[in-house]
Parts: C-alpha cells; structure tokens; sequence
C-alpha cells in the first residue's frame, strides 16, 4: 500500500467519523428545538463551523499515527512519500468525482429551496451534499488504486 493509498483511507475514515459525530451534535441539538428560534441558522453555522478545525485536526493526528505505525510495523523508518503519475491521474479523477458530486448537492439545495423548503433543510442538503463528494472522491481514488488505472 503506497503513502498516499493509505493517507487515503485515514482520510475516509475520519471523514466518516466527523461526519457521524457532527450528524449526531446537529440531530440532538434540532430534536432539542435549538435550531427553532430567529437565530437557528447561525447556531446551525457555529455547530458545523466548530467541524471544520476538529476535522483538520484529526486528520492531522490520524495520518501522523498510521505513519509512524507503518514504519513501526514494517520496520522501515523511512517511508517513501514519492507521488508518481499514476498518483497525480488518480488524485484527478478523484477530483473530478468529488466536484461532480458537490455540484450536484448545491444544485440539489438550490432546487429544495425554490420548491419551498426551509433554508434549515437546505443548508443540510448542501453540508451532506458537500460530505458526501468528499466521501465519493475518496472512495473513487481507493477503487482507482485497488484496481489500477
């Protein structure tokens, strides 16, 4: 498994953990009413904003410990970080996947609200929407190098 199948992976797993966690903060806090009042938009904001440095964070934290878990494990204390073409082409069409996807949750929002839905329920759609392509973009680079081009 090359350096960046496996940063890939970490990357999908945490992705899924905060994801779940965030899901489960915003479902108590709506089940709660937190969300009803004028201000439920910017306590929605400040719950999602709060996801983004734990995110980067854990992420951090997570790609750290594989690393030093790899080289422990495979008792080569010097991993090879090299990206080659195959990598660069795979990291593409992840991309790709990944903008396709979260243009299609922002179109999709776009869609909710003119139907009439509230802005609580579009704002959802596009943060799963965006969520969502993050997850399908790694998912296709994973499929890409389990596969091969």
């Amino acid at each position: 498994m090359t350096h960046e199948e496996r940063n890939n992976l970490v990357s999908i797993f945490v992705g899924l953990f905060v994801i779940g966690y965030l899901s489960l903060r915003i479902w108590t806090k709506y089940e709660a009413g937190i969300f009803d009042g004028p201000d439920g938009l910017m306590l929605w904001a400040r719950t999602v904003l709060w996801a983004i440095p734990l995110g980067v964070g854990m992420m951090i934290v997570a790609l750290i410990i594989t690393t030093i878990i790899h080289a422990i494990v495979t008792n080569n204390p010097k991993p090879s970080f090299i990206v080659d073409e195959r990598d660069k082409l795979i990291g593409r069409y992840g991309m790709i996947v990944t903008m396709s996807v979260a243009s299609g949750g922002f179109i999709l929002g776009i869609v909710f609200l003119a139907l009439g839905y509230s802005a609580f329920a579009v704002l959802n759609i596009m943060f799963y929407g965006f969520a969502g392509a993050d997850f399908a973009g790694n998912i296709t680079k994973q499929i890409l190098w389990r596969r091969g081009m």
